[in-house]
């Protein structure tokens, strides 16, 4: 008999229930996507480890979001059980045990369950593919359909039981619990008004003035960490602080805003506001923390959504900084002389070599550039010999025979210098007090460009004319090579040529000998950015539908209450429309307080990775930073208002006077 009467209450309170199974469907379908992803035998696309770190960071994130939906089903849990208290009430006035209730309830989350799990899986299929697409897109690889995993989608089942057992056991203690009365007549308690609610309000404009702070702190210390090379630690710290603050703001402000203006006869007076201001002042109240926490999950993920997409545009960026040329190999004289003779030979097995740049960095056993800088004073006070620290120098022909095929200038030179800086903190030395003496010449300072491509592993590098680099020692030989631009397997060559290094001393160190691969350090990159987009997107989907799952079941909670209410005004002669816009201002301003910031939140985002693109001098992916917070922004909104016109719509007929 409970198993029918369990299966008749699932379709009699499917209005009700439409919102939670559809986040339900939604959640599964992401979990099983990314599941498919996890297990599948794609995943031996990735290059790096076999694909393994990428399997065991998604695994990991996985199984926490789960535990995240858990616990926020739970909290849903308790208002679906708000909009059918009266219902268990009266099964134990009828004589109905608790045992059975408990009993009913967890067969009609089992059906739920299953539904849900069916429904979800069939979107999954088509979803995983769409996530597969979006892989090999961010991989730069050819798309074809993909194969489905047995075991993620057994992952996918075992997870999703989990998380309805979790939230079943919740609504269980809470049944148990509850006494016959607070079912019947809970519709019937009165919410407290909140004393000084201007002292909230204050709260919360310190609170917003805190958040302004610590991001205005986080900027400069992104300044410090590019600039200066400071730890990132204080930089999240900051970020930390200003989502905590953010979330105290949206405390303060749902808790004073209201019944300040109550307090406003002028406001109050007009058409409804005093019911409207009356409905949400309770509401509100109650559910501030609630309402703050959405807000600070809501905001960091459009952060980490704007960030994983910012990323994969300044990889690009940092490709052609960090990897200008398609090979590029060195080694130190004269220990490892013939490594770049026999990886050049290996690199001719795997590509068609269309040119090379021979150049050399020299040495002239000083440091008095290294000593000039001032944070070089602070290595030798923590017990580093300043022989670690050879000046570094370049002939200006190889300078210009390397920088010129990349589309630079050619640089000029008479009785100057030039500082090329290979990290930006170089560009914050004042050079213009540095003359340098050598060969019985006078070389004085012409610039310091960090804008240059990396063509060597030093912090930085002095470009002077030839004859002032004739009589210096050369410390290491580089090669630069441009191929015919064919396909290759660099992950193959690249385990090669690190053999072939490994095997003249220490492997592929950068004091020794080493390489670089263009073609392997875009898979590094693209496997990286793809792990982070996914994942950032995937915790964001799953944050948004819960928090708009959230904000929508709360107000169907209290559906009980405003009928009556709303049944009031229409004995006092208020027409249907004029209902109507009183429950829209309602559930509007009610669903519209935590996801006002979050959305402005994509603003700083997006200046953030302006500003972090110009000090790496990435100018070329400075306007795609607001495109790609703009069509984050887009997107959430989208599911917004499908999640309140669907809360709406299901509170416009449950208030409707028939």
């Amino acid at each position: 008999m409970l198993r029918k009467l369990a299966i008749r209450n699932v379709r009699r309170q499917m209005g009700n229930y439409l919102i939670y199974f559809l986040t339900v469907a939604l959640v599964t379908s992401l979990l099983f996507a990314v599941n498919n992803l996890i297990f599948s035998d794609n995943i031996d696309i990735f290059v790096v480890n076999g694909g393994e770190s990428a399997q065991n960071i998604l695994a990991v994130a996985t199984v926490l979001i789960s535990a995240v939906v858990a616990f926020v089903l739970s909290y849903a849990g308790s208002f679906m059980l708000r909009l059918r208290k009266q219902e268990f009430g009266m099964y134990l006035t009828l004589g109905m045990s608790r045992g059975d209730i408990l009993k009913l309830f967890f067969l009609e989350n089992a059906v739920i369950c299953v539904t849900a799990l069916a429904v979800g899986a069939a979107v999954g299929l088509f979803l995983f593919q769409g996530l597969m697409a979006v892989l090999t897109n961010l991989l730069d690889m050819e798309f074809s359909i993909a194969a489905y995993s047995g075991e993620g989608m057994l992952r996918t089942a075992l997870l999703v039981a989990g998380v309805f057992f979790l939230a079943s056991l919740a609504s269980a203690f809470y049944l148990k619990r509850v006494s016959i009365y607070g079912l019947l007549h809970g519709a019937k308690k009165v919410e407290r008004t909140v004393r000084h609610p201007y002292a909230w309000l204050l709260l919360s404009a310190v609170c917003l003035g805190m958040t302004v702070f610590y991001g205005r702190a986080f900027f400069r210390q992104v300044d410090a960490v590019m600039l200066e090379g400071a730890q990132l630690d204080r930089a999240v710290s900051m970020l930390l602080s200003m989502g905590i603050f953010l979330l105290l703001f949206h405390i303060g402000l749902a808790k004073g805003v209201v019944s300040a203006l109550l307090r406003r006869p002028r406001f109050r007076s007009r058409g409804t506001n005093t019911f409207v201001l009356r409905q949400l002042a309770g509401t509100l109240s109650v559910n501030s923390l609630m309402l703050g926490c959405l807000a600070f999950l809501l905001s960091f993920a459009v952060i980490g959504a704007d960030t994983s997409f910012m990323v994969k545009r300044m990889m690009g960026a940092m490709l052609d900084q960090e990897v200008p040329y398609d090979a590029l190999c060195h080694a130190s004289v004269p220990e490892n002389q013939g490594f770049l003779e026999e990886s050049e030979r290996t690199m001719g097995e795997y590509m068609e070599i269309r040119e090379k740049i021979p150049f050399g960095i020299y040495e002239s056993g000083g440091h008095a550039f290294n000593e000039f800088t001032g944070w070089y004073r602070e290595y030798v006070k923590g017990g580093w010999d300043w022989g670690d620290f050879q000046d570094a120098f370049m002939a200006l022909s190889d300078f210009n025979k390397v920088i010129t095929p990349l589309g630079f200038e050619p640089v000029s030179l008479e009785g100057q210098f030039l500082i090329a800086g290979n990290y930006l903190e170089t560009g914050q030395v004042d050079w213009s007090g540095m003359i340098y003496e050598h060969g019985g010449k006078t070389y004085t300072f012409s610039d310091c460009r960090t804008d240059y491509p990396q063509f060597c592993y030093h912090r930085f590098y002095v470009v002077l004319p030839d004859e002032a680099v004739a009589d210096m020692e050369l410390r290491e030989e580089y090669a630069a090579y441009r191929t015919a631009g064919e396909k290759y397997d660099g992950a193959k060559l690249w385990e090669r040529l690190y053999d072939i290094a490994a095997g003249y001393g220490r492997g592929a160190g950068i004091d020794n000998c080493g390489f670089t691969l263009r073609e392997y350090s875009r898979m590094e990159m693209d496997e990286s950015a793809a792990v982070l987009v996914i994942g950032a997107l995937f915790t964001a989907g799953v944050f948004l539908l819960l928090s708009m799952a959230i904000l929508a079941l709360k107000t169907l909670s209290a559906i009980g209450e405003d009928r009556r209410r709303y049944e009031i005004l229409f004995h006092l002669g208020l027409g249907e429309e004029g209902r109507s816009q009183a429950l829209f201002r309602q559930t509007f301003s009610f669903f519209l307080l935590p996801f006002v910031v979050p959305m402005a939140m994509g603003i700083p985002a997006a200046m953030a990775g302006q500003h972090i693109m110009e000090l790496g001098n990435m100018e070329e992916g400075i306007s795609a930073m607001s495109v790609i917070a703009g069509g984050v922004a887009l997107a959430m909104a989208a599911v917004y208002l499908l999640y309140y016109m669907a809360a709406y719509l299901i509170a416009k007929r449950a208030v409707r006077v028939k």
